[in-house]
């Protein structure tokens, strides 16, 4: 089974390919059927032919003398014949059709040839069979005369056929209807693959699509006419996820903007009103909670904006240091430690420095948030990565899944945060073809966030 639960007894390939090999194995048993019947009667049929062959070349070698008596001269028509004549296996009798009476007989011992003994002045025209004896009756004019001509042979020369004929045939046969079998099958096995193939080329361009590249669309070339609705469809149903998602984008990033201000003056005046004190700091404290939100809604979306970003060499040791003199005065606030590591100082990849530093302002945020208080944060930066890592109390294996998910928090019935900054990191990453890598345990007992970038430049140190 594969990722998407489908098993291979689902696959269109296997049920072509079995529908292929029993029909092929119907109709070729069917056809060997037939020849094997024909092949029963290959030998009968052969000796009906020559016996009709026979019986033609007999008149030819049949005269009347001057007082009318009639003889069979030897000729090639008897030597051929001739081996089978003397072991009485093959006999005729000539019979003039006015009198109904026996002129000529090949053999004169009628006792001693039971295929002369089967033919009766009564025998029917053309081909008949009796007691284990083929029959041939034919009407001759010969010199004036009307006569018939019957030729009989015993079972004898049509079992030596048999013997001879029916084993070599019954091989010969076999032998061509397993090939023809095994040639229809790969036949088959290449058709199907053959067939089987654009499926798997659409499915593989969708499988490669992901949510930072709607725009992408499936491409039509080599896909079969039978498949064009089915593609056309599909890029018409991205097409509208694109629209849609990007006027979702639009939506938040609008909201987000429209809010700034309310929100500043609101604040304002609750500083200029004359509030309890307590009510006055729950009311600021609910105000920068939403605040951060907002901030929050417009990184995500210029996170997701990558159109807006500028891709060139950057510094990501400059990076942490900008990010860590930032957020340097919070780690009074929260009473923790922080630490930068700069393991190579040149460290350079092909990014948006704005966004970068987005990126790293929300690991280093959520370390200093979740990490308990005096707890070491050290941010590393090494040729192609970023690591944050912290001695807090880690994460639970479960929660890994759920980290990147946008509004989800470990404690969802508290406000310590709006569930926001992992998912604007994982969409900063995306855009840099960058991978985000979680340890829920370190060293230090903590967790460790690392981000390593693919796309950087070499002993290269930027500014």
């Amino acid at each position: 089974m594969n990722q998407s639960g489908i098993t291979k007894k689902d696959s269109l390939a296997r049920k072509l390919f079995i529908l292929f090999s029993v029909m092929g194995g119907a109709v070729f048993a069917l056809i060997g059927a037939i020849l094997f019947l024909f092949s029963i009667n290959f030998a009968n049929i052969a000796v009906e032919k020559s016996m009709h062959g026979m019986a033609e070349d007999i008149p030819e070698s049949l005269y009347f003398d001057e007082r009318g008596t009639l003889f069979y001269s030897s000729t090639n028509m008897a030597k051929k014949w001739g081996y089978d004549a003397l072991f009485n296996n093959l006999a005729f009798k000539v019979i003039d059709r006015a009198t109904n009476s026996v002129i000529l007989t090949s053999n004169q011992h009628l006792e001693t040839s039971a295929a002369l003994q089967a033919l009766p002045l009564d025998l029917p025209e053309g081909y008949s069979f009796f007691n284990g004896i083929d029959r041939y009756r034919f009407s001759v004019t010969l010199q004036g005369k009307d006569l018939y001509v019957d030729l009989a042979r015993d079972d004898l020369i049509g079992e030596l056929a048999n013997e001879a004929v029916l084993p070599m045939l019954g091989q010969v046969l076999t032998l061509t209807m397993v090939a023809a079998f095994l040639i229809f099958i790969c036949v088959g096995y290449v058709s199907i693959k053959a067939v089987v193939k654009p499926v798997n080329n659409v499915a593989e361009q969708l499988d490669g699509i992901d949510p930072s590249q709607l725009d992408r669309r499936l491409d039509k070339k080599g896909v079969p006419s039978e498949m064009l609705p089915l593609v056309n469809a599909l890029n018409d149903t991205m097409e509208r996820v694109e629209k849609g998602f990007k006027e979702q984008k639009r939506f938040v990033a609008n909201a987000a903007h429209e809010l700034k201000t309310p929100l500043a003056v609101l604040r304002t005046r609750l500083e200029l009103a004359n509030l309890p004190e307590k009510i006055g700091c729950e009311l600021m404290g609910d105000i920068s909670y939403m605040t951060r939100v907002v901030e929050q809604l417009l990184d995500l979306s210029r996170a997701q904006n990558q159109n807006s970003y500028l891709h060139k060499p950057v510094n990501i040791s400059d990076v942490a240091k900008d990010v860590c003199m930032l957020l340097g005065p919070l780690t009074l606030t929260y009473k923790k430690e922080l630490a930068l590591e700069e393991i190579d100082k040149n460290a350079t990849v092909i990014g948006d420095q704005a966004a970068l530093i987005i990126m790293l302002k929300n690991l280093l945020e959520n370390a200093l948030k979740h990490a308990d208080e005096g707890a070491n944060i050290i941010v590393e930066v090494a040729n192609d990565r970023i690591s944050v890592k912290d001695s807090g109390p880690g994460i639970k294996e479960e929660d890994r899944v759920k980290l990147f998910e946008r509004f989800w928090r470990k404690e969802q019935s508290t406000l310590t945060g709006s569930g926001l900054g992992l998912a604007i990191v994982h969409e900063v990453t995306l855009a840099h073809n960058a991978k985000i890598d979680v340890e829920c345990n370190n060293e230090l007992g903590g967790a460790t966030f690392h981000v390593y970038f693919y796309d950087r430049v070499e002993n290269t140190l930027v500014s």
